[in-house]
């Protein structure tokens, strides 16, 4: 199992766009000559649900320290097992609850949930 340290990255990105109008992000040459150009943004690589790779990317943090900061705690989260995703939907979390629930709720109680 890969250590910690290596499951994320720390690095800056800027929302410029070329001729093309696509996005510089990352290769933007501005964020070589001017410090203040851009945002810090991480992106872990977490073990994934099903088979593949599930990266988790957030940025617009104003410094590389609280993006490491924001890194270190998804981590420390993660190993801890809290694996809450920000952009699930209630939905989705009642779903996964209710099917938790299932073995230890009455039957009766189970579909009044579900309707």
């Amino acid at each position: 199992m890969r250590a910690v340290v290596d499951l994320g990255r720390v690095y800056r990105r800027c929302g410029c766009r070329d001729l093309r109008h696509h996005q510089l992000g990352a290769r933007c040459p501005a964020l070589v000559s001017d410090p203040g150009h851009g945002t810090w943004t991480f992106a872990a690589d977490l073990p994934a649900p099903t088979p593949g790779r599930h990266i988790v990317r957030r940025g617009g943090f104003p410094t590389e320290e609280s993006a490491r900061a924001a890194l270190r705690r998804l981590l420390e989260g993660h190993n801890g097992g809290f694996t809450a995703d920000p952009n699930q939907t209630v939905a989705d979390y009642l779903t996964a609850w209710l099917r938790a629930k299932a073995l230890v709720l009455k039957p009766t109680t189970m579909a009044r949930y579900r309707a």
